[in-house]
């Protein structure tokens, strides 16, 4: 499994592949009928559903269409956390660019300098009006990303913008290729899906007009909370910037609130098939009770939207920004194999909770709504300006004028 193109060819899906195809989608029906936390499936028909998609694998004329199928049986649940992962191609595509949904509208927030994409003059803060043959917006943004990634992976995408100024522009963008061997190995298919799936960026701790800001990027298992907690104490005052973090480990997210809380925090609960699970971030007696803001976007997930929500529904401090991903689910990943002489590895993520905050609600398909509704424009996400972060900044320092 290791073509890639950017219009393929009618019938050059071989045998094998519609063979390991079909296995894979029952291999994925087997996981989900035996681990997902809801036992009617959100009342979906389960085996009506994946024979739908065996029928379409039959006729599927490319390996693109039939991983397309494959995945897309997943999304009739409407569930953030139950995805499928294919075999990792032996060419890989680096689009050069990135967008991500600012208040309603989706915006380019990241170019690569030296791409395609920067040469032809895609520009952070244009505003994205078509992608392909879809208009994204906040409900197809990150299914549209996802396909492009690891499901359908193309050498050209066409784009169509509107710039700063009004100005509508199309763009014909190629993405750099390179070659990697596929993963050797089930858990290294799956850190290969974490690094995919990372900001790329490391933590930072920096201190402005006596604040201390910490932009922490993903709940990684081993995150160092400590120091960046001393630091805040020393300041008296704390922005913690979760934009574009995409969640990770429960544990170090409860973790990080026990050293913002002195007594017991009841964060969620966690419905799976064998009960209630309660989540809870042990008070410390020494944890920082100064001021404190909350930095979110429309790519905040998982469980840093936890964090954010059971600071907010505590009162421990002001959440700010944008309205968060609405992703929130609790899942475990099932990795697989298929092949014979040449062996490929796949995986999917299966939910395995539903999570409610201690106010019992959900924040799946909701998200966290910020105290205060901070938005740069598009001429501030092209100059670099940051709104948000100085309104953070500012009511960090000042407490009782929010």
């Amino acid at each position: 499994m290791a073509t890639l193109s950017a219009r393929p060819s009618a019938r050059d899906l071989s045998r094998f592949d519609r063979s390991a195809s079909i296995m894979m989608l029952r291999q994925i029906k087997s996981d989900l009928k035996a681990n997902y936390y809801d036992r009617t499936f959100q009342g979906l028909d389960i085996d009506e559903a994946f024979g739908r998609a065996e029928d379409r694998l039959r006729s599927a004329q490319s390996l693109s269409e039939a991983m397309t199928i494959v995945s897309d049986v997943l999304l009739e649940l409407h569930d953030s956390h139950t995805i499928f992962f294919p075999p990792e191609r032996i060419t890989r595509v680096r689009y050069g660019w990135k967008a991500a949904i600012v208040g309603a509208e989706p915006y380019i927030v990241a170019v690569e300098p030296g791409s395609d994409a920067s040469a032809k003059g895609l520009s952070v803060g244009d505003r994205v009006l078509a992608w392909n043959d879809e208009a994204p917006d906040r409900s197809n943004l990150r299914r549209l990303a996802f396909r492009y990634q690891f499901i359908a992976p193309q050498v050209v995408q066409h784009l169509i913008v509107s710039k700063p100024d009004g100005e509508r522009r199309q763009y014909d963008v190629s993405a750099a290729l390179t070659t990697r061997p596929p993963a050797q190995e089930p858990g290294a298919l799956v850190q290969d899906l974490a690094e995919a799936f990372s900001a790329h960026e490391p933590d930072r701790v920096f201190e402005t007009d006596g604040v201390v800001v910490w932009q922490l990027h993903s709940f990684e298992e081993g995150l160092s909370i400590d120091v960046p907690i001393r630091k805040a104490a020393a300041a008296g005052a704390l922005v913690l910037d979760l934009r574009g973090n995409g969640g990770g480990s429960i544990r170090a997210m409860t973790s990080l609130l026990s050293r913002l809380f002195v007594s017991d925090v009841q964060v969620a609960s966690v419905q799976t098939r064998s009960g209630v699970d309660r989540l809870v971030a042990k008070g410390r007696p020494g944890a920082f009770t100064g001021p404190l803001a909350i930095i979110v976007d429309s790519e905040t997930a998982s469980a840093s939207e936890m964090a954010a929500r059971a600071i907010q529904l505590e009162r421990r401090g002001v959440v700010l920004g944008d309205r968060t991903a609405g992703a929130v689910m609790t899942s475990r990943v099932f990795s697989h194999t298929t092949g014979i002489s040449s062996i490929a590895f796949y995986a999917d993520s299966i939910t395995i909770g539903d999570v409610r905050m201690r106010d019992g609600a959900p924040l799946e398909g909701s998200g966290v709504s910020p105290d205060e509704l901070v938005l740069p424009t598009a001429t501030d996400l092209a100059s670099g300006k940051d709104p948000a972060l100085a309104r953070a900044v500012a009511l960090a320092r000042t407490p009782d004028n929010r």
